[in-house]
């Protein structure tokens, strides 16, 4: 099976001047959970079709895949509907006995599981045509699913049904399984009858019905999954829906969250269990929390960041592309950026790694059992041993290395000299 991402669209209705398919939920374009699916059904070469903004979205798609994909893409120039953008990959599909998925890049909401079914029950029912449809309980903005005798016959866009047809229930969620020949042949008679004046890849299916084929439309998609991005309230409901999912999967695992409509987390984030999330908090794609650890509320977790088990990550913390050690307590206020934490070390409030010079971000080590002082500022590079201290207040210079069971003070920071006895 090969697969066609329709990415073309410029999304007017978005008022921006990115391409809609680069909008992002929780971190991720919706292009990119089109993608990821695709390659979990085996899936690494899809063709894309481009068109407003191309070079961005080509430059993401290619970035985004780490080496995993290997994407043809297509220029449909000038955007004349969906219909007109599978015509341009008519010579990347020569095969007559091919099967097409096709998918806009701008619903990212489908779930593996209802995606593998649609294949299923498409290659089970011997179609050379199917849809993959969803009942909604408010139809509107959707294409109708027609049906006679329950046999399924034709696709109507909304601005094109009569007020009977508005009235159906079941629509189009915009994503299909074709053989290749009949779609090519049918796609060569379509033509733009319709008040956008656009190729409609939807009206392909009633040329194949007239034509005596086998034709199927699955209701396997969910209202949530069915749902498009067409405006910026569409992008925030999306977040939503996003959300509860990243949310649910983790709690499922183990991890108990204070507030879980108060807290975002992104996909590809690891969490152990009994770890408790409190309210407000924002955790990056990428990053890694062990077990027992208590985040929040009010905590920033981004992208690179490691947090051993039974950590503490409290009060307005931002932690980033750091490797937190098991039982670290840092408790409110502070930032750590680039750095390396050592096991039970206390970082205290208002502490901050001040990790980048103005062209370069350099890395703060931090040893086991440490104590950094409240509004301790460490100028990376720095290196601070095991079971060293710094008072309240300090400024640790650049390149500053202080020693196991040293403890400094001051601006700039220096050694305290050690009382003597007698």
């Amino acid at each position: 099976m090969q697969a066609l991402v329709l990415a073309a669209g410029k999304g007017t209705r978005m008022r921006s001047d990115f391409p809609k398919v680069l909008h992002g939920i929780l971190g991720r374009p919706l292009a990119g959970y089109v993608l990821e699916i695709l390659e979990e059904l085996g899936i690494t070469s899809p063709k894309v079709v481009i068109g407003s903004g191309a070079a961005q979205v080509r430059s993401f798609i290619e970035a985004g895949g780490k080496g995993r994909r290997n994407p043809v893409f297509i220029l449909q120039r000038e955007q004349k509907g969906t219909g007109h953008a599978v015509e341009m990959a008519r010579k990347y599909f020569p095969g007559t006995q091919e099967e097409i998925l096709i998918w806009p890049g701008d619903m990212p909401f489908l779930k593996r599981q209802t995606v593998r079914e649609f294949i299923k029950r498409h290659k089970e029912s011997g179609a050379e045509a199917s849809a993959l449809s969803s009942l909604q309980t408010d139809p509107a903005g959707y294409g109708r699913i027609l049906r006679a005798g329950g046999r399924f016959y034709a696709i109507r866009e909304e601005l094109d049904a009569s007020a009977a047809e508005k009235k159906i229930q079941e629509v189009n969620s915009g994503i299909y399984l074709f053989k290749t020949k009949p779609l090519f042949d049918a796609l060569k008679k379509i033509r733009p009858a319709n008040r956008k004046k656009e190729f409609y890849l939807t009206d392909t299916i009633e040329i194949l019905s007239k034509e005596g084929r086998r034709l199927e439309a699955f209701a396997l998609a969910s209202e949530e999954e069915a749902r498009g991005i067409n405006s910026r309230q569409d992008l925030a409901a999306g977040i939503q829906i996003m959300k509860k999912r990243e949310v649910e999967y983790h709690e499922e695992r183990g991890v108990t969250f204070v507030a879980p409509d108060q807290t975002f987390v992104e996909p590809d984030v690891k969490i152990g269990r009994d770890t408790v999330i409190y309210p407000w908090c924002y955790i990056e794609a990428g990053v890694k929390i062990g077990k027992r650890c208590k985040i929040g509320p009010f905590a920033k977790i981004r992208r690179g960041t490691k947090i051993g088990d039974e950590a503490v990550i409290g009060s307005f913390v931002e932690v980033s592309r750091s490797r937190i050690g098991s039982k670290v307590l840092v408790k409110h206020l502070a930032y750590l950026g680039d750095a390396v934490v050592g096991e039970g070390t206390n970082i205290g409030a208002g502490a901050v790694t001040a990790n980048f010079d103005g062209k370069n971000k350099h890395v703060t080590q931090i040893g086991k059992k440490v104590l950094i002082g409240s509004n301790t500022v460490l100028i990376a590079p720095v290196a601070v041993a095991d079971r060293a201290r710094t008072g309240a207040g300090s400024v640790v210079p650049r390149g500053t290395k202080i020693k196991k069971g040293q403890v400094v003070a001051g601006v700039p920071a220096r050694p305290l000299a050690k009382n003597k006895k007698g």
